[in-house]
């Protein structure tokens, strides 16, 4: 065997590349299973976080920063700093959605320059509704 190394007792392993899926596979479910860096510590970084932009940011981290980032409490809190809360709260798992909502919502919309326009396109008119007057108790 003119390939081993000195000092090695395991010897060399040769594997058939059908067998070698198999151990690369193995490999990738132990790396996602395990983190570096212990799940209690990420979870303070995630529980710190203040705007969604930095919630995107650390869910591109790694997929147990992504699980953090997914999580009803983290996306409430947010949706707490930046609009008042609805009268109704979203269904479990929704927050996020409802965040994502807000935001499109107010930058599309309210803050859009032709916004006199959409409500236009969106509602009828009132000016041809005319006048309502309503009955004053005496």
């Amino acid at each position: 065997m003119g390939g081993a190394v000195k000092g090695c007792t395991r010897g060399m392993v040769i594997l058939h590349p059908t067998r070698a899926r198999v151990v690369n596979e193995a490999h990738e479910r132990a790396k996602a299973e395990s983190t570096i860096i212990p799940r209690d510590v990420l979870q303070v970084v995630a529980n710190s976080i203040q705007d969604a932009r930095t919630a995107v940011n650390f869910a591109m981290c790694s997929k147990a920063c992504k699980e953090m980032t997914e999580t009803d409490s983290l996306w409430k809190s947010l949706y707490e700093l930046k609009y008042p809360l609805p009268s109704k709260a979203p269904p479990k798992g929704k927050w996020k959605e409802l965040y994502v909502f807000q935001t499109k919502f107010m930058r599309d919309v309210l803050l859009n320059k032709n916004l006199d326009e959409i409500l236009e396109k969106a509602y009828p008119r009132w000016e041809s509704v005319g006048s309502i007057s309503l009955p004053v108790a005496t």
